[in-house]
């Protein structure tokens, strides 16, 4: 029997402030309740037993990052308020990995950044810049009274969440007036990205033993999830089988 490699794609929010559309409230990441949170999702991460752990880093600053990493392992270094820090770097030096992996891609190919196409659509379609922010936005921000980080990585990562997030995207291209696809010219570049970071995981998962774990920002799960499953090359495992 055929073993096929397997991937997962751990859904996750970021740690800092970033220009995505959803933003988290946290507290101080290094305070001790919150390390302790980190360590559940680490824990439950561990028991898919990755041999190899992929981040949402461009895959030109593959040496850099591993350079950093290399300085936490030598304790050189104080990781940071990131999910690439207090989940992968944490996660790869107690699996006792000596590489991690850079698989982004965030080239601008001339088209409009996301922030501009919500502009254009806040001046000029705003009906539609309203129903993204009542249908989506406001649904997917993850403000949880108590805020725990387990249970917020918990929920990025449930089929309904990234069904939404995905719709979102398709509301996006819908911005746009007669032959101006104004969202299209953003989305297109949406999914050449995902299409590249999948490219990139299936270049790492080639062996029948091999275990790849991305740990990416959620908006990203639906399609990485959809372009790994179908290329029919790897078996593609939930995240949700290890969040209790």
């Amino acid at each position: 029997m055929n073993t096929k490699p397997k991937v997962m794609v751990l859904g996750t929010f970021h740690m800092r402030y970033t220009p995505d559309l959803q933003h988290v409230e946290l507290d101080d990441v290094l305070l001790n309740d919150r390390q302790n949170e980190i360590k559940e999702v680490v824990n439950s991460l561990k028991e898919f037993k990755p041999t190899k752990i992929a981040l949402e880093v461009e895959k030109d600053k593959n040496e850099s990052l591993n350079e950093e990493f290399r300085k936490y392992l030598n304790e050189d270094l104080a990781l940071e308020v990131d999910e690439i820090h207090q989940f992968g770097f944490r996660l790869a030096s107690e699996l006792h990995h000596n590489e991690l992996y850079a698989v982004d891609w965030m080239d601008n190919v001339g088209n409009l950044g996301l922030g501009q196409v919500m502009e254009w659509a806040k001046n000029e379609q705003p009906d539609m810049y309203q129903h993204i922010n009542d249908t989506y936005r406001t649904k997917l921000q993850l403000n949880m009274d108590p805020p725990n980080i387990y249970e917020m990585v918990k929920q990025s990562n449930s089929e309904s969440r990234v069904q939404l997030d995905h719709e979102m995207y398709m509301a996006i291209a819908r911005i746009g007036r007669e032959t101006s696809y104004i969202g299209i010219d953003w989305v297109r570049w949406w999914y050449q990205r995902n299409l590249i970071i999948y490219s990139n995981l299936a270049e790492l998962s080639t062996l029948p033993d091999d275990r790849t774990l991305l740990i990416i920002g959620s908006g990203h799960v639906h399609l990485v999830t959809q372009f790994l499953k179908e290329s029919g090359l790897v078996d593609v495992v939930s995240p949700n089988e290890y969040f209790q």
